[in-house]
């Protein structure tokens, strides 16, 4: 009998059989414990056509599974089941998950293909997301700006660190982050650096989650994957298009405090120059603070208001 040359794709996949072979790419693995299921063995694995799927196992194989398939490589799985796949942050939006058994055949794969399967989500649908219902972890790139400290603080009695920043896309959109744990600690080499260094932010498999009032980004425990100034072809494509955006983009802050995502182009060969004097009698006034834009309109401004201005 001739030897299966053929692989079934992800989306392929039912619960009505156990003899599927795939061939799969590891995008992620982490150790994972909880009340229901003990300590398992969780991936994420994709495809050649681009599906992925989530899958599980034993920490008991966890070994030989790292060995056959580390992170970034292709092998192939053979003799796997599916089950329904649940909980309130599922890592893609396949409804079936992986189980990895004791009598799953695994092995090398000769497959080269550097893909990594990205699947950005916008800015606009991540502020529009309804994180009230059953939600998928997503991909985000940015550049880092407002980078915070890392700072320790305490969480249910345990010390935690944590970072803040915003993220900026090329068009000057922005949305809140906040990172934990050892995904804050990748980022303190450059919290203590040059505050205008250029860092490109990508974010695998990142939970939306509301903070007062405010949907934010975040790590989803250790199923999130961080990459600082990756070298790949979407950082490369952003970083370039940041360049030639640069000296015309800023932040809008609304009269909320809320910072959003809009776009304002300045064109500084145009700008009208006025005395501290002709201000005092304007009726709008625009002030541009590093990147922030903030607008105003009163009359007849106080001599502190004034001082302000001439201090900016």
């Amino acid at each position: 009998m001739s030897k299966i040359t053929t692989f079934v794709p992800l989306t392929k996949l039912r619960p009505f059989k156990d003899s599927w072979r795939v061939q799969v790419k590891c995008l992620h693995s982490w150790k994972q414990t909880t009340t229901y299921a003990g300590d398992t063995f969780e991936m994420i694995l994709a495809d050649e056509w681009g599906n992925k799927i989530h899958a599980t196992s034993k920490r008991s194989l966890m070994q030989r599974i790292q060995r056959i398939l580390p992170i970034d490589s292709w092998g192939v799985i053979e003799s796997v089941t599916v089950t329904a796949a649940g909980g309130q942050y599922r890592t893609t939006n396949y409804k079936y998950k992986m189980v990895i058994a004791d009598d799953a055949v695994l092995s090398r794969s000769n497959l080269v293909d550097d893909r990594i399967f990205l699947s950005l989500a916008t800015y606009e649908e991540i502020e529009n997301a309804d994180v009230k219902k059953q939600a998928f972890l997503i991909d985000v790139i940015g550049r880092i700006h407002d980078l915070g400290d890392v700072q320790t603080v305490q969480v249910a009695g345990e010390d935690r660190k944590r970072v803040q920043f915003r993220l900026v896309d090329a068009e000057g959109d922005n949305l809140p982050c906040c990172l934990w744990g050892t995904y804050a600690e990748q980022l303190e080499p450059f919290s203590d650096a040059d505050k205008d260094q250029t860092i490109i932010c990508l974010i695998r498999f990142a939970k939306i989650k509301e903070f007062r009032g405010e949907l934010q980004i975040t790590n989803a425990f250790d199923a999130t994957r961080l990459f600082l100034n990756a070298m790949i072809p979407e950082v490369t494509n952003l970083t370039q298009r940041l360049s030639n955006n640069d000296l015309s983009l800023a932040l809008v802050q609304k009269p909320s405090g809320k910072k959003e995502g809009k776009k304002m182009r300045i064109n500084w060969d145009d700008a009208e120059i006025k005395t501290i004097s002709e201000l005092a009698e304007a009726n709008q006034i625009q002030i541009i603070c590093g990147s922030t834009l903030v607008v105003t309109g009163i009359k007849n401004l106080s001599r502190k208001f004034l001082k302000l201005i001439m201090e900016v």
